[in-house]
């Protein structure tokens, strides 16, 4: 396993960029956001779930990857009722994207993954990939991480909520695996604009999420680095 001081973007210097690009590395950008999650959970919940899944599986992969800083805020209008949530319009964020898409592409990564941990960014990454993939002719692919695993959260979690869910059991979850001294535990109660019952996460069930994303991220970047970075992107001819 690589040390995670070796897959941060961050910690590089202008010398080492270009051979990392010359072993075609893949290039994961996090998104997420900075919204209310309930009375007992960190604003920057969804920032703390999509930097460990996307740090481990740089750090577990043979391939080459590098993991840029997590973007930290996102589309979330819908929280903006609640006291400290900061929100990007979605024009903003496709913006802010495209932008930090468009640099890491200059400097020679044909492969770009857009990350995020925050539901409300799914159409919007999404958005931001589809046009950046017509511009640049190269590989530029965005979903949420927890998207890729929404069988084994259905799986793990007892409560009647069978997706990731927003400030309930399964996020409780992974914020008592990753960060246990943040969770307000006395708080841990059912309030307006979350999901479900928090009171039913432990540690062990975050352990258990957050290691299914861990896989399934490591097999969707395997699968990027096979294919070709650079390529006219447009309709392909399905086979007989």
């Amino acid at each position: 396993m690589k040390p995670v001081e070796e897959i941060l973007w961050a910690n590089h210097t202008r010398g080492e960029f270009p051979e990392w690009a010359a072993r075609n590395t893949v290039v994961i950008v996090p998104i997420a956001s900075t919204e209310q999650h309930g009375l007992h959970l960190p604003e920057d919940t969804d920032q703390r779930t999509v930097e460990y899944v996307s740090r481990e599986a740089a750090r577990r992969l043979d391939i080459p990857v590098l993991v840029t800083p997590t973007i930290p805020f996102g589309v979330s209008p819908h929280h903006m009722i609640h006291p400290g949530t900061i929100t990007l319009s979605v024009e903003t964020t496709v913006r802010v994207l495209k932008e930090v898409c468009r640099c890491v592409a200059a400097h020679g990564f044909e492969r770009i993954l857009i990350l995020s941990g925050h539901g409300g960014n799914g159409d919007t990454v999404r958005a931001a990939a589809l046009e950046l993939r017509h511009e640049l002719g190269q590989q530029v692919n965005a979903y949420c991480w927890f998207d890729l695993v929404q069988d084994k959260i259905d799986a793990i979690t007892e409560g009647p909520c069978r997706t990731i869910g927003h400030a309930g059991e399964a996020e409780t979850s992974a914020v008592l695996f990753t960060a246990p001294h943040l969770v307000r535990m006395a708080c841990r109660t059912l309030v307006t604009d979350i999901s479900d019952d928090p009171s039913l996460g432990t540690a062990e069930k975050g352990r258990r999420i957050l290691e299914a994303g861990v896989e399934a991220l490591m097999a969707s970047l395997q699968e990027m680095a096979a294919q070709p970075g650079r390529r006219v992107v447009g309709i392909e001819t399905i086979g007989t």
